[in-house]
């Protein structure tokens, strides 16, 4: 008898609760509220609405668990199980891989980019200008491309090329290294410099704060060649390049902004000093005897990265 009653006082007990809590206006969500009026709609609107959908389609393979995949225009995303390895998305749509997994994106002009380990990427709209694909994370990956394709690094430099296959590989938080394993050249567009890989080469990429997005060409400057890198000039100058750099040294008596720009940084020479650009891992040679306006310019150095 015991067993039968007291089910029925646990029943009557919640049915008085829902009572009083009707009757007393008694609230049972307290933290968080819900939000509602102006604070909801001063929201941004988030990644979904800045990647818009677009007419491309391309299909994503999980190769190795786990992986995700969010549509274009989603709030969230879903990952592909055991059964459904295979899926479509369309531009506006990404790709998220975990660690320890494998996904591979496959295009119908033939491109491919596969994602080994940790890896975030957006599905571009060439049609609308945008690149065949976008890294916003990723620890190692693969790239097939097609004539025309190009696609935007972590920083936003663009990757170009004819072939594949190209590698990436990234060093912790301030380098990515670009490896041109195909039979033919790579183009890296970063900041004002493009970079040429033949077969075989590689180029290492810092991740720095202000991007490494392309940026258009100061028509006022004249491009001078040096040993692997482009210095670019303005000004009464006088340019030396030679097997360890370029040498430039300022005119006197000579009126005009002397501006110097390469390697990443950007130098403004008085009169009667000189600049020195030298590329990485080079000696530098001893100061010319005028020592006094004389300055040494050369990219900081980059720490030390495993031999592949």
């Amino acid at each position: 008898m015991t067993r039968v009653l007291r089910p029925l006082w646990l029943l009557a007990t919640c049915g008085l609760l829902l009572t009083l809590e009707g009757c007393l206006g008694m609230r049972t969500q307290l933290w968080p509220e819900p939000m509602v009026g102006p604070a909801a709609e001063q929201l941004p609107p988030g990644d979904s609405a800045a990647r818009q959908p677009g007419p491309e389609e391309v299909s994503v393979m999980r190769h190795a668990d786990p992986v995700r995949i969010r549509p274009a225009g989603a709030l969230a995303g879903y990952p592909l199980s055991f059964v459904e390895k295979r899926a479509r998305l369309t531009a506006g749509g990404s790709v998220l891989v975990a660690p320890g997994g494998r996904a591979e994106v496959l295009w119908p002009s033939g491109s491919s980019i596969v994602m080994f380990g940790l890896g975030i990427g957006w599905i571009g709209s060439p049609s609308r200008g945008e690149p065949l694909f976008e890294f916003q994370d990723v620890d190692s990956a693969r790239l097939e491309l097609m004539p025309g394709d190009s696609v935007e690094l972590l920083g936003g430099s663009i990757l170009s090329g004819n072939s594949g296959p190209y590698m990436l590989d990234r060093y912790g938080d301030e380098t990515l290294r670009v490896r041109n394993q195909s039979k033919g050249r790579l183009q890296v567009a970063f900041r004002e410099e493009v970079f040429d890989l033949d077969p075989g080469q590689s180029l290492l990429l810092p991740l720095i704060s202000d991007g490494g997005a392309p940026r258009s060409p100061d028509l006022g400057l004249q491009r001078v060649s040096g040993p692997g890198f482009a210095v670019h000039v303005r000004g009464p100058v006088e340019v030396q390049p030679d097997a360890t750099g370029v040498r430039v040294r300022a005119l006197a008596n000579q009126p005009g902004e002397r501006y110097l720009r390469g390697l990443g940084v950007g130098v403004r020479l008085g009169e009667g000093e000189q600049a020195l650009f030298t590329g990485l891992g080079r000696a530098l040679p001893a100061p010319a005897a005028e020592g006094a306006g004389d300055r040494t310019v050369s990219p900081p150095p980059l720490p030390q990265q495993p031999t592949p």
